[in-house]
């Protein structure tokens, strides 16, 4: 996003002052709204929305009165495991941004133009799918618990998210759908079932049978064990100003002091004007699970030949301590608003407007 000098030194000054241009304060996040299958959001005015019929999980995550609105699909399959991982089951992320930013639109299908910015597409989903799947896939259920018949069955999980808006933070909103979708995901009971018959036709001998019997009624079915540990990605931006004409002069070392913050959730446009973001993945126990550094925005940010912020990709070192301070408070803070959230509306039955014929059943094909 490409934004004017004067606008980037606006944005930056307000975040230095902890009032940033929406009125947030540098640990505060922007009131999302969850919607999913096991919830029913009264806040919100698409409660109401039907959950995926085809899904055994999902959720959706809206922002009122802003530009973001993410959802995430759980699919669960029978198939056999890896022969590298017999004993554990098998979890696939695919990210969709075709409906984000006119994709897919008539007036974005045609000309060169159209072609780089698909390109550019698949190349920002790439990105982002990489660095789910590394930063919470691993942690995300315990795979072992997703095993029907060890060296034989076991669950299939394949998530999909669809961003359909965004508003900065992509990371955060997807992780916090993700979780919000395993949290509702629903596994039927399955038994192995090992019958001996006759195997006339060969040698006269006797031959075992071996066979999975599922039970459709929704009532039995379980969720993947370790899905309330599903970590979030926070992301850090750190936003620098450079050194005023009097700084400079008055500094005995002759090196610049950057006035740098570090913000969470940040918008689009704070995400221009940052010169680093730290993706930081927490658990619900406040454990680090991962770290990943993205490179700052800087579009649009020239004046002069000098850059507004400190630099597109860099940060000072000393803002270290206070990027892993930030993340772990906002985690914090985060898993206690998920978590009183769930706790009060989770007594309500969801109306997915289908009916009754598939409510309480799975559809077994």
């Amino acid at each position: 996003m490409a934004i004017s000098a004067s606008e980037a030194h606006y944005i930056i000054e307000s975040c230095l002052t902890d009032l940033r241009i929406d009125g947030r304060s540098k640990l505060e996040h922007r009131p999302y709204t969850i919607t999913n299958r096991s919830t029913n959001a009264k806040t919100s005015q698409s409660a109401n929305a039907p959950a995926f019929i085809l899904s055994n999980g999902s959720s959706r995550i809206h922002l009122p009165g802003s530009t973001t609105e993410v959802v995430c699909s759980v699919k669960a399959d029978l198939v056999h495991p890896s022969p590298s991982k017999p004993n554990q089951g098998i979890l696939e992320l695919n990210v969709d941004l075709s409906l984000c930013g006119g994709g897919g639109t008539l007036e974005a299908s045609a000309g060169a133009g159209a072609q780089k910015r698909r390109r550019q597409q698949r190349e920002e989903e790439s990105q982002i799918t990489s660095l789910l799947q590394r930063l919470i896939l691993p942690h995300a259920v315990n795979h072992e618990s997703l095993v029907v018949w060890p060296g034989k069955y076991v669950w299939r999980l394949s998530i999909d998210v669809m961003v359909l808006r965004c508003d900065g933070c992509v990371l955060d909103a997807s992780s916090i759908a993700i979780r919000e979708a395993l949290q509702n995901t629903k596994l039927p009971k399955v038994q192995a079932v090992m019958e001996k018959g006759n195997d006339n036709a060969d040698n006269g001998g006797s031959a075992s049978k071996n066979d999975l019997l599922v039970d459709g009624d929704h009532h039995k079915a379980v969720s993947p064990r370790g899905a309330e540990d599903c970590p979030l990605v926070i992301t850090v931006s750190v936003l620098s100003s450079p050194p005023s004409a009097t700084d400079a002069v008055t500094s005995t070392t002759g090196s610049k002091r950057y006035k740098s913050i570090a913000i969470i959730d940040a918008r689009t446009e704070e995400e221009a004007c940052a010169s680093s973001r730290v993706c930081v993945t927490v658990d619900k126990n406040g454990m680090v699970c991962g770290v990943h550094t993205l490179g700052g925005g800087g579009a649009g940010m020239e004046d002069e030949g000098e850059q507004v912020g400190a630099g597109r990709s860099s940060m000072p070192i000393s803002m270290l301590g206070e990027v892993v301070t930030t993340a772990s408070m906002a985690a914090t803070k985060l898993y206690t608003k998920l978590d009183r959230d769930r706790h009060v509306v989770s007594s309500t039955d969801n109306d997915c407007g289908y009916g009754y014929l598939l409510r309480n059943h799975f559809l077994i094909q």
